[in-house]
């Protein structure tokens, strides 16, 4: 199933093939063939028109997200470094 994204909100999404009704929390809702079935990060799925889909969600691209990630990552690294405090080395005294 892929990944998509609305505005910070990560659901799954799949393309409906055939009519289909689904019970939700707002009531009975159809779905048709070619809308998207999404299932949003507390489990409940809900038919969305294709069009409308389209223009709400893009598509998240995983490799992306882990290049994000690694790069945020190393970023955090640095400013924790930056901000350590200096540690003084004095020469052994003779």
């Amino acid at each position: 199933m892929a990944k998509y994204k609305k505005r910070r909100v990560v659901v799954d999404a799949v393309k409906i093939t055939r009519p289909m009704s689904i019970e939700t929390s707002k009531g009975t809702m159809k779905g048709n063939p070619g809308d998207y079935l999404i299932t949003d990060k507390n489990g409940e799925q809900y038919p969305y028109d294709a069009d409308t889909f389209h223009a709400t969600f893009e598509p998240m691209n995983l490799v992306n997200v882990k290049a994000f990630m690694g790069k945020s990552w190393r970023r955090l690294k640095q400013k924790i470094k930056e901000n350590e405090p200096k540690k003084k080395i004095e020469k052994p005294t003779e």
